[in-house]
């Protein structure tokens, strides 16, 4: 389970980046605001998805 931590870790790191990013550029058009917004909506999906994938592969012992 420590590659599930270390995933883990790397989410939550790329996440704060994100926000720290939309912080920096508060000047940006709403615009871009939803496009990245809707970016990180799909990267959320994906890792969930990522996520089950995992665990289907940890019963099957893969």
């Amino acid at each position: 389970m420590e590659h599930k931590k270390h995933l883990e870790d790397l989410n939550a790191a790329t996440l704060a980046k994100l926000e720290e990013y939309m912080k920096t550029k508060a000047e940006t058009g709403a615009e871009h605001h939803e496009k990245i917004s809707t970016a990180k909506e799909k990267w959320q999906a994906a890792w969930n998805e990522f996520l089950e994938t995992l665990l289907v592969l940890e019963k099957l012992e893969i």
